[in-house]
């Protein structure tokens, strides 16, 4: 075997370790996001986790861009807004990473309590000098169950 193609695949393998660790950070960032907007509040957490040009993308409105007007964007938002993780790409570099999961909105604050909307989500995260930060996060709401077809 040559030295370049033993070198080529250690560089491969460093890089897939790499894009591996940056899928394990992003859904450890995911959670602690997760985490902090529970106990901050929804808009604290959103703006905290932000890069500076972070994006927020939602249907029939213009994107909501940089941490503040993120914040504002949802400033009086009450309840909790609970997601999880279920997934992550992440390039090869390991400095760029996608996360995918569910969400669940609970008016009442509290988790047990039957959700009023359900959902999924996409983040996209760049690491930053301060750890995980999301530059893009968008979402899809779960439409209601249908009632059963009376005869």
């Amino acid at each position: 075997m040559s030295l370049s193609l033993i070198s080529a695949s250690v560089l491969a393998l460093s890089a897939m370790q790499s894009a591996d660790q940056a899928v394990a950070g992003a859904m450890q960032a995911d959670r602690d996001f997760a985490a902090y907007a529970a106990e901050h509040g929804i808009a604290e957490g959103f703006r905290y986790y932000a890069t500076a040009d972070a994006r927020l993308i939602q249907p029939n409105i213009d994107d909501i861009v940089g941490p503040d007007a993120i914040f504002a964007s949802r400033e009086g938002a009450t309840g909790l807004l609970h997601w999880e993780p279920r997934g992550g790409y992440a390039g090869e570099a390991g400095d760029f990473a996608v996360t995918y999961g569910d969400w669940s909105y609970h008016p009442d604050g509290d988790r047990a309590s039957e959700p009023s909307a359900t959902g999924n989500y996409v983040s996209a995260w760049r690491l930053e000098s301060d750890g995980w930060r999301y530059v893009l996060d968008t979402g899809v709401t779960n439409r209601p169950a249908e009632s059963g077809t009376g005869e």
